[in-house]
């Protein structure tokens, strides 16, 4: 019993430091959603959900900065340049597990969150450029964004855009367009703005606003419920309802780095056993 225990904890070893390893994780646009939003300066925030599983280190950017349907030779973004923020995660996120980027009561200032029960702190959010937090109320688009490193602007081949959040009028202007200026499309853009409102300032997929939902069943049964406008909560006017970070869908299999990490172990126990026999 006492050599079966040592086995088992070297495999475990062996799976801790492969899975220590692994690179941060790339995502494309089909990868994410924006899960909920609340443009108060101090206390409000965001939130989104990754389908695939995000390795510690990766990072996210954020901004609000106006993306140009036509882009110049200058970059994708406006020359006038509004806040950057960056999130890098500091433990894995499993897929289906959404992140919360939380005011910590500073204007500009976020701290992260992921998990069940509210969430648990996960990863660093670093204000990039010094910018005050400015999603307007009255019309404004967020988006999240892979690129090699911190820009104030890209080359479109060097930017990889995952997901917009959108309280502006339509039709939208020339100058900022969720969908033509990023190729973004279905449940990547959500347009939360209320018809007829002066303002919209908040809104959240509903299964998320409380922390003791029970997760949907698959991965595909939480992107089908995300595209209807139904399961959000939308408010108008200025708030401090919190964005929730919660486990919004369970990964019916488990995914590639799983098998990974468990042929590392059983792998390591083999090694160790043919060693003793002197194999």
């Amino acid at each position: 019993m006492k050599h079966m225990k040592k086995m088992i904890a070297l495999a475990a070893l062996a799976a801790a430091s492969i899975g220590g390893a692994h690179a941060a994780t790339t995502l494309s646009s089909t990868d994410f959603a924006f899960t909920g939003v609340n443009g108060n300066t101090t206390v409000g925030g965001w939130s989104f959900v990754s389908f695939v599983d995000i390795t510690a280190g990766t990072t996210i950017y954020f901004t609000d900065t106006n993306v140009l349907q036509t882009t110049p030779s200058a970059g994708v973004f406006s020359a006038t340049a509004e806040t950057f923020w960056s999130w890098t995660a500091s433990a894995n996120v499993a897929a289906g597990t959404s992140v919360a980027l939380l005011g910590t009561g500073v204007n500009g200032q976020y701290g992260a969150k992921s998990g069940v029960a509210g969430g648990t702190a996960n990863g660093s959010v670093t204000n990039l450029n010094g910018g005050l937090s400015n999603l307007s109320s009255g019309g404004d688009i967020l988006y999240a964004y892979q690129a090699a490193s911190y820009a104030t602007n890209y080359a479109a081949s060097s930017i990889t855009f995952l997901g917009a959040l959108a309280n502006r009028t339509t039709p939208y202007a020339t100058s900022d367009n969720p969908f033509v200026a990023t190729g973004l499309s279905g449940i990547q853009v959500r347009e939360y703005r209320v018809d007829n409102a002066t303002a919209t300032r908040y809104t959240q997929f509903t299964p998320q606003t409380s922390s003791s939902d029970i997760p949907f069943s698959s991965l595909a049964e939480l992107k089908t419920a995300l595209a209807v406008n139904s399961n959000w909560t939308t408010v108008t006017g200025s708030n401090s309802t919190p964005i929730v970070s919660d486990v919004l869908a369970v990964t019916a299999v488990p995914e590639p780095s799983s098998y990974a990490l468990l042929l590392a172990g059983l792998g390591m126990i083999a090694a160790v056993s043919r060693k003793r026999r002197g194999g």
